[in-house]
């Protein structure tokens, strides 16, 4: 349902409605190091519909590990629920998504994300 409404109008904070169920996402398991914990939270707080990069997290947390943010990134075991496809390269190109690069399905997923949620907003 949470995913439906999400899908139907963009406008939906997931990672935020999950935890109002008070289902346990177990994020301590994936994101382990006090380095993955800050990327996570500066993840979390992009509102819907809005972007931020690479080095703007960098900024965030301290710390100019753009590639080291990336791969934290790259190992979100739930990214529509944890909105990593919010995250694009400085210049304002898409970048990868899941791991992949330009021109794969993860990345016209991550190009339609954006777009879904700037409609619903």
């Amino acid at each position: 349902m949470l995913i439906a409404r999400y899908l139907k109008t963009g406008n939906l904070n997931l990672y935020r409605e999950i935890q109002y169920l008070k289902i346990n996402l177990d994020m301590d398991s994936h994101f382990s190091t006090v380095f993955s914990k800050k990327v996570l939270n500066a993840l979390l707080n992009i509102p819907v519909a809005s972007n931020s990069s690479y080095s703007k997290i960098g900024e965030i947390i301290n710390s100019q590990a753009f590639r080291a943010i990336g791969s934290v990134l790259k190992k979100n075991p739930l990214p529509l629920i944890i909105p990593c496809h919010r995250v694009i390269r400085k210049d304002g190109t898409i970048g990868g998504f899941m791991g992949k690069k330009e021109d794969s399905w993860q990345t016209n997923l991550k190009r339609n994300l954006i777009d879904l949620e700037k409609k619903g907003n």
